[in-house]
């Protein structure tokens, strides 16, 4: 699973979007005008979605309720939707059919249980930035409306397996344009489903006050011990 993200370096990441052609007027005038240490499910988060092949973002819960559901309760919300099984899936699969989204950040972070304790790890590329592939949707019902969305997970690549089975899915730039329209074929979705081998990417343990999803201070992913390679385990 992916349950927390960052975004540590919002000007690299507003500068990479302008030049692929985004708009990304949303993230200069409402959002990530602050770096965010530890964004956790259920908080708003920037997504961009392509609509009349026009891209952009938008913010929206990290948190999916499905079109379908009666109300936006946690049994029918999920913040991570497997790729194994998103084409089954009744709250995944129109979503991944009509409604891809790209999720920009600087690294994630996950749990290994060592000595009995649930160690905190954050992972991320040395270039400070990547993207996850994701889903969203609308729930609607009367006034009320909300735009929400969810991280797509896969298995974890070799290099990953030693901290964690699983990992976001990750996208490319020249990957952006194809996944975000809806006419894609299915047939040239699927591989980018596929576990990415994490080459540049580095990781270094936490404290646990990452932990408190009210820390959102920087401290939350200062590292605690020096920062190592993905092949260093």
């Amino acid at each position: 699973m992916c349950g927390r993200f960052n975004v540590t370096d919002s000007p690299v990441v507003i500068a990479l979007m302008d030049s692929l052609g985004f708009d990304t007027t949303g993230l200069k005038s409402h959002f990530y005008q602050d770096d965010l240490f530890n964004i956790a499910p259920t908080e708003e988060v920037m997504v961009a979605v392509q609509e009349e092949l026009k891209n952009f973002f938008r913010g929206m819960r990290w948190w999916l309720t499905p079109s379908w559901a009666p109300e936006p309760t946690a049994k029918y919300n999920m913040f991570n939707a497997k790729a194994e099984t998103i084409e089954t899936s009744k709250a995944f699969k129109t979503s991944f059919q009509r409604r891809r989204a790209i999720i920009p950040a600087s690294g994630f972070i996950e749990w290994k249980l060592e000595n009995g304790v649930k160690q905190p790890y954050y992972i991320k590329p040395e270039s400070g930035r990547c993207f996850f592939g994701g889903i969203w949707d609308i729930w609607s019902k009367g006034d009320a409306y909300l735009e929400s969305c969810a991280i797509i997970t896969t298995e974890a690549s070799p290099s990953l397996q030693a901290l964690h089975h699983r990992m976001p899915v990750l996208l490319t730039p020249d990957q952006f344009n194809a996944w975000l329209n809806a006419n894609t074929p299915l047939v040239d979705i699927r591989p980018m489903l596929a576990p990415r081998e994490l080459t540049n990417w580095v990781y270094y343990p936490l404290s646990t006050a990452v932990n408190n999803v009210r820390n959102k201070s920087r401290q939350a992913v200062e590292p605690t011990d020096s920062p190592k390679t993905l092949a260093d385990k």
